[in-house]
């Protein structure tokens, strides 16, 4: 619930002394790195210092900071039980974030800081963080159009609310980048509350940071020079050139604003991402020159964006100055964020429509729904200058493949063409793409790289909802509707194809497939129909092959050849339980994805599935020989 006032918090802090001088800082975009800035040069300068800021980027917490350092969880739930029990005991009837401000101030008293550096967290005369007593000095950073419904529908209406935190005698830093308009709505009312605004010296700081060989972005100028002319008002007697600060602000960047970070960890693909929660068209003009200057090599280039937004948002505005013909775009939806209920996220295919009239085309749109690993996943394969490659998997110098394959990529395409025209013909079909992760070099699975290459070469998949990530955590993977497109990306083996699979259709379905139709090289048939679907008991007069070879007569004689002789392994041993087929099975797994029939999912599912399980060892299982088969 937003509420703006200042009675309840009132009552809650009334008996918190404010012990400590504040540095107030208000605006739309940029208040939160003049904070940071701030807490740079009083750290540098061995002032006990305090920080509060919202929203938190992960924990509650994580908005409090002492000395630099965020507070403990134990920490920020001592003081606000404290603060919670005043607000029953008094019926105050206090908001969250009125909860949350007076928790801070609570920890700024007991650690017996010198200076706070309080953030607003909305508008500025009747936010919670106004009842602020001690003020040294305040801030007004740039400010530009957002939360109308609340401060106003004008800028410089929205500009009066901010200026709402000016103090008689306490000087006033304001961003001199401001439109002319809202300037002198500022400067109107600290004359009259008898206050005197300063306007930094942003060439000076220009002259600073480049004396230092450092590079900082032109709004990064703009706030750092709000920041030093604000330290040095509330702390003169600490005044010094701004280079000697320098080093400490570079060392402490700001998480969420420009911020780069490998997701290897993530999605097993060692690529840097560009992190930054622009959240207006004010801010995405900025992320966008950045983007532009350092991302873009060229106007044309395309940009891979993964995105989630809040309801109410300018996602229009905003996608105007981000997006470009060509860029690639994942949409998400963001879980409830802790501690702000009225935060409610965007539906992606919102986002993905508003994307689409933007210029994004529809084969380079992706409904990541709550996936965010997924997305992740999916925008890392498609910056590799698009799914598939710039030529869509054509030139097979795009594959990651065995050199005895690299003459089969054709046939591949042709397998992927056939499984996409038969999902096409009918209604009722469901389309499988199977086959785990095994090259060391890339955690990317086989059936997500032939999915990659049915988006990239057939305009008729994007009509499909896309597929999620699976591989990378069994124990909630598949949780997406019954697409009519899946990714099996767990087996390793030809007959763990079929087999998961029909596992992946059932977990999606919830009841068993009447006909099988397996798409795959025409020597295999044997193998494939006569061989894996007898074993799993799969009923053969409702299994359709779809054979197609590579068209080369040496690739075909050597790859028959090897088909012969895993038949006869697989004649010998119909389930794989064997060391011989189970060991190529462990020696492929270079990626640990879990080889149970049922991953990690629940034991509950597996009872009601009807399928028979034997354990094989620790970590493996398989068909129980002559067990119930709930498909026949």
């Amino acid at each position: 619930m937003i509420d703006l006032g200042l009675a309840r918090v009132g009552r809650l802090v009334q008996h918190t002394p404010q012990t400590w001088k504040a540095i107030h800082v208000a605006g739309t975009n940029g208040k939160g790195s003049i904070c940071a800035y701030l807490s740079a040069m009083l750290s540098a300068s061995g002032l006990s210092h305090a920080q509060f800021t919202s929203p938190h980027l992960v924990d509650r917490w994580d908005c409090i900071a002492v000395d630099g350092q965020p507070v403990s969880e134990a920490v920020f739930r001592d003081a606000e039980d404290t603060v919670k029990q005043r607000d029953r005991d008094g019926r105050v009837g206090a908001t969250e974030f009125e909860l949350l401000t007076a928790t801070a101030f609570e920890i700024f008293h007991r650690q017996k800081v010198e200076y706070g550096v309080v953030e607003v967290g909305l508008g500025g005369k009747l936010d919670a963080t106004n009842v602020l007593q001690q003020k040294a000095v305040t801030v007004i950073a740039k400010i530009g159009l957002d939360h109308q419904a609340f401060l106003g529908n004008t800028i410089q209406e929205i500009a009066l609310q901010k200026a709402g935190i000016v103090r008689p005698g306490v000087p006033c830093v304001v961003d001199s980048s401001n439109e002319p308009s809202v300037l002198k709505v500022i400067e109107e009312h600290a004359r009259e509350v008898g206050s005197k605004v300063q306007f930094p010296d942003t060439a000076a700081v220009e002259d600073a940071v480049a004396g230092e060989k450092l590079q900082f972005e032109p709004h990064q100028i703009q706030n750092l020079a709000c920041a030093y002319t604000a330290f040095g008002l509330a702390c003169p007697e600490q005044q010094r050139p701004l280079a000697s600060f320098l080093s400490a602000i570079q060392q402490k960047p700001r998480p969420g604003r420009l911020q780069k970070l490998n997701i290897e960890k993530v999605t097993g693909q060692p690529r840097e991402v560009l992190l930054d929660g622009a959240h207006n068209p004010q801010s995405a003009e900025v992320l966008a020159q950045y983007v532009d200057k350092h991302l873009r090599s060229d106007a044309n280039k395309p940009v891979t964006w993964v995105l989630a937004a809040t309801q109410g948002k300018d996602m229009d505005g905003i996608f105007s100055l981000l997006l470009r013909p060509g860029d690639q775009v994942a949409a998400v939806r963001f879980e409830p964020v802790d501690g702000m209920p009225w935060v409610k996220p965007t539906d992606p295919a919102e986002l993905l429509q508003l994307a689409a009239r933007h210029g994004a085309e529809a084969k380079t749109l992706y409904d990541a729904g709550h996936d965010v690993k997924g997305a992740l996943a999916w925008a890392s394969q498609a910056a590799a200058d698009g799914p598939g490659g710039p030529t869509a998997g054509k030139d097979v110098d795009e594959w990651l493949i065995e050199d005895y394959k690299k003459d089969e990529t054709g046939t591949f395409m042709q397998h992927i063409a056939a499984g996409v025209d038969l999902l096409l013909e009918d209604e009722q079909a469901v389309l499988v793409f199977s086959g785990g992760p095994t090259r060391r070099e890339l955690n990317l699975s086989e059936a997500r790289s032939y999915y990659n290459l049915a988006l990239a070469n057939h305009p008729a998949v994007s009509r499909f909802p896309p597929p999620p990530l699976t591989h990378t955590n069994p124990s909630d993977n598949n949780t997406t509707t019954t697409n009519r497109i899946l990714l099996e990306e767990r087996a390793l083996d030809s007959y763990h194809n079929i087999l998961f699979s029909l596992l992946l259709f059932w977990h999606h379905h919830s009841h068993w497939p009447r006909h099988l139709t397996l798409v795959s090289h025409a020597f295999k048939r044997d193998r494939l129909v006569e061989g894996h679907c007898a074993a799993i008991g799969f009923p053969l007069d409702r299994v359709r092959f779809v054979g197609i070879n590579p068209p080369v007569k040496e690739v075909k004689k050597q790859a028959v050849l090897g088909a012969q002789l895993a038949l006869g392994q697989w004649e010998a041993d119909p389930h794989g339980v064997g060391l011989e087929l189970s060991g190529k099975r462990k020696g492929r797994n270079v990626w640990g994805v879990d080889q149970r029939l049922f991953g990690g999912r629940s034991e509950e599912e597996r009872e009601r599935s009807g399928v028979v399980v034997r354990v094989l060892g620790e970590g493996e299982d398989g068909l129980e020989p002559g067990g119930v088969r709930p498909w026949v």
